[in-house]
This record gives C-alpha cells, structure tokens and sequence, in this order.
C-alpha cells in the first residue's frame, strides 16, 4: 500500500485547511528560507501553525516574532535545554505569561515545549541529578499552567507512564498536546483519558514505523493531531533539506490512509482537534 495514495484523491486540494501543531519556525536554520517554505506551505493550504518555547531568550522573542502573521506561539522551557535555564528563568517565564496572557492581540495559547526526556538523562554525567532538575522543571511550570488555565504542549521521551500518572494524580483539567508521540497503545489511551490530544508526523513515515501505525490505525481520529517538528523530524521522503511545514498536508493524506477516510475528514478533524484546545487558534 502506498501511504500517500489517500483514497485517490489529491493531497492537498485547495478548499482544505492544514495546520502544524509544532514547528520551530522562529529557529535560525530558517533564516534564508523561511519565506520560501511558507509561500510553498500556503499554497498546499497550510493556513497556520504553532512554534513552542524552548529558552527563556527565545520566549522573550517569540511573540515579536509571531506579531502580523498567522503564527501562533507558547511559551517554555524545554529539557534539552537545562543547562542553558538560569534560576531566575522561571519567574521570568511567569511574567511572559501574565503579560500575553493579559493581551488581546498576541496571547501565548500554550505553556510549552516543556516535559520529561529520560532518554537524554540517561547520556548525562549525572542520570539521577539530571531526572531530578527535568522534574523540578516540569512540575514548575505545570504550576504556571494551571494558574494561567492553560494547556500543556509535552515533550515526553522514555517516561510516558510516570508523566501521564503524575499529571492524573494531580487532576491537571487544561489538555494539552503530547508531542511527536512513539508510546504504546495503552499509553496513548492514558494520555486521551487526560484531554490530551498526540502529536504525529514524520516517525510515521518511515518503514520501521509499523507499531507506531498500528496504534494510529487503532484510535480513533480525535486522538490525533499532525505537526512537522520542522526542521527537525525530517520525514521519510524527504532525502535531503530539513523538515518543513509543506509535508503536512502530505501527513494529512498518509493519515487519512491509515484511517481509511477522506482527506477533508482528516483536515476538519485536525482543526477540530486543535480548537477543542485552543480556542483562539488562527484558521
């Protein structure tokens, strides 16, 4: 079977809407060509996306950098990043939310890209030292997320059971978005128990990937939520370049195969998806 033979029909027909769910955008590896893939991403009908926080230095741009376009952004402090966070990093990142929460043209919609990589602990000189500061990290600013009553975007590597069971254990009500989710079928259905939708993209394009597809066959539609990483989480078919968010409506049609329906489903399911989370999400 052909993954990109959505039903006979063309990938991205001109009356779909597409959205990324998590792109960093604002990265300088797009400096040069930056316009060129969002040109090429509109006219396959990719209408807007989200780019996640990373460090505080990003987050204090961000918003500038999302100002007069359809981009939309979150702010947060990523695991990958922990020996770039100062100690004063979290309460700068609360007064980043308080002010665009506040704000009416350019609000944060998310805290995130925030979680738990056990994975890259497990490289660190220190693995028990470097578990303890991600968790440290992460239930910080799930704290800031509840006060702000806002959803999460996660990074979760190596841990889904021990994330999923400590944000259950605390009622957390606001949803969210498991990132580039590779968990089992169970794990998935703790997460969707949760409110949170999961983040699939370029890991399902390649030939290794049958368990992930698997368990995107198996849930249903709601579950699912398309994203790019971009520029990284290079897809299969891409051979060359980075990642970009011109392969989401390519996505929304190796999607829409796996599920057996249409394109259009998959493309009013994915913005339905986004706005049970983020009601004021651009389309």
């Amino acid at each position: 079977m052909n993954l990109l033979d959505s039903n006979d029909q063309e990938c991205a027909p001109t009356d779909l809407i597409w959205i990324d769910s998590h792109c960093h955008f604002d990265f300088p590896q797009w400096h040069s060509q930056r316009d060129e893939h969002w040109q090429l991403a509109q006219t396959l009908g990719v209408q807007s996306l989200i780019i996640p926080g990373i460090t505080i230095e990003q987050n204090q741009q961000v918003a500038q950098f999302c100002a007069d376009t359809p981009w939309q952004f979150a702010l947060g402090l990523h695991p990958y990043f922990l020996a770039q966070h100062g100690d004063n990093d979290l309460d700068a990142l609360e007064r980043l939310l308080s002010r665009t929460v506040e704000s009416q043209q350019s609000p944060a919609i998310a805290v995130g890209e925030i979680g738990l990589d056990w994975v890259l602990a497990k490289q660190a000189d220190d693995p028990d030292a470097a578990r303890a500061q991600q968790w440290q990290l992460f239930e910080a600013q799930v704290v800031l997320a509840e006060r702000y009553q806002l959803p999460l975007i996660l990074h979760i590597r190596g841990c889904h059971d021990q994330a999923a069971s400590w944000l259950r254990r605390r009622r957390f009500s606001f949803g969210g978005i498991v990132h580039a989710f590779s968990g089992s079928e169970q794990q998935a259905k703790a997460w969707l128990d949760l409110g949170f939708k999961l983040g699939i993209g370029g890991a399902m394009t390649f030939p290794r990937a049958n368990k992930l597809r698997n368990t995107i066959s198996s849930l249903p539609l709601s579950a699912w939520v398309l994203e790019t990483d971009a520029p990284d989480m290079r897809p299969a078919f891409f051979r060359q370049g980075v990642s970009s968010p011109v392969a989401i409506p390519l996505y929304g049609a190796i999607l829409a195969t796996l599920k057996q329906v249409s394109l259009m489903e998959v493309s009013v399911q994915n913005q339905n998806n986004l706005l049970s989370l983020f009601p004021g999400l651009k389309t």
